[in-house]
């Protein structure tokens, strides 16, 4: 077991923001790990982005007039939520601009795809992302998961048998794992290469493999389904065939428990871990379903979160941020997590650990005040939350789904045209 800390935040004086913005002095930069002394660190935050300005180099005044500048509104992200990463570059889904931002922090650019042609996307929501470097976005205002290739070009889009709302999208072999929220409340595995539906599993209800406005799935490395199942507030973990394994979690605001679970992922090493947008913190559980720690955590300082939608883990960004990590702190992977609101939208985390008995500096530590997790924001508004995310309505007093509201959509798409 892993220590379960109070979140207090552990400040080394050594860490800035990423290259490309302006650079904070060395002795001025701080390190931020998680849990604090005396429980042993495992979580180190190393920096964040919400857009270009955070990725690419500096142009001086003379180059920006040569080169020109795209518009600012395709410079930034507006609101981000699913997010997928490989090789130092994230791959986020913003619900507002409707595109898929490419933030590469290998070299240092930022761009945009899915915007036009057959492969414009209309909500983009989930991404992932296969070992050939394909990409999967599930849409659900075009019911539809939109396939880009290695170099970002429209591929192909798979149907969702109606009914449907497709939220989230796993990539497993040959067959993909639609999430779809809607009344049947089901995963929908498609074929990958035909897009012929091979199976459903699960089905409304509160029965382990059940779910009720389910938000987020993913495939773990030796293969098993994890499910955030968010109004049950507990998350899955099924077999290929929609087995239960086990399930996790009751409501509530404590560790092991949910205020609104939302992403799920797993690393590499069978750590899960789980966004929960009421307490604004990431758990993380073993994979026989543990309660481990905890990071993040409400507030607009940096490494905190506000309202997070998601996460993406990935080892092979670790070279690229590498000077942003402890000397002495042995980083196994990289974590990006998505904020939807706030100054730092995407932030960078890396899970790793100290050598054995190694202790810190009590002259280059300080910590910041404790956070209870008890108190927590208390529950976000769900209406408002579902809706924003592009998420089917939360039911009404009688249990029965509420009629959609497409205006809000229709705007925005209205205001890329």
């Amino acid at each position: 077991m892993w220590p379960d800390s109070s979140l207090r935040i552990l400040v080394i004086f050594a860490v800035g923001t990423l290259a490309g913005c302006n650079t904070v002095p060395e002795q001025e930069r701080q390190l931020l790990f998680f849990p604090s002394p005396p429980a042993e660190p495992r979580i180190q935050f190393l920096a964040w982005a919400s857009g270009a300005e955070e990725v690419e180099p500096s142009k001086g005044t003379l180059e920006s007039f040569v080169l020109g500048e795209e518009p600012v509104a395709r410079r930034v992200i507006n609101k981000p939520y699913g997010i997928a990463a490989r090789d130092g570059v994230a791959y986020v889904c913003d619900t507002k601009g409707l595109t898929i931002c490419r933030l590469d922090f290998k070299n240092r650019s930022y761009s945009i795809f899915g915007y036009s042609g057959p492969g414009r996307l209309r909500k983009p929501i989930n991404i992932t992302i296969d070992p050939l470097g394909y990409k999967f976005v599930v849409d659900p205002v075009r019911k539809q998961v939109v396939v880009f290739g290695p170099t970002d070009k429209y591929v192909t889009a798979f149907d969702i048998p109606e009914p449907c709302r497709p939220v989230d999208v796993a990539v497993y072999e040959n067959e993909l794992y639609v999430l779809d929220n809607d009344e049947t409340c089901q995963i929908v595995v498609l074929d990958r290469t035909s897009g012929e539906v091979l199976r459903t599993i699960g089905g409304p209800g509160g029965e382990p493999g059940q779910f009720k406005i389910p938000n987020s799935l993913c495939v773990g490395p030796k293969g098993y389904l994890y499910v955030s199942d968010t109004h049950n507030w507990r998350i899955h973990k099924l077999t290929r065939d929609g087995e239960p394994v086990w399930v996790k979690g009751t409501p509530g605001y404590t560790l092991g428990r949910f205020g609104r679970p939302r992403g799920i992922r797993v690393g590499p090493d069978g750590t899960i871990f789980v966004v929960d947008g009421a307490t604004e913190i990431v758990q993380m559980f073993s994979p026989e379903g543990e309660i481990l720690m905890r990071f993040g955590g409400p507030g607009d300082a940096p490494g905190a979160l506000a309202l997070p939608s998601t996460l993406a883990i990935d080892p092979a960004s670790l070279s690229y941020f590498r000077k942003y990590i402890h000397e002495d702190f042995d980083a196994k992977y990289v974590l990006f997590v998505a904020s939807q609101y706030g100054a730092r939208l995407i932030n960078v985390y890396a899970l790793g650990s100290f050598p054995e008995g190694y202790q810190l500096s009590e002259s280059e530590v300080a910590t910041l005040p404790i956070i209870s997790l008890d108190e927590g924001l208390g529950p976000v508004d769900d209406r408002s939350v579902i809706e924003d995310a592009g998420l089917p309505p939360i039911p009404d007093g009688d249990g029965q789904p509420q009629t959609p509201q497409p205006a809000d959509e229709t705007e925005e798409l209205r205001e890329q045209d």
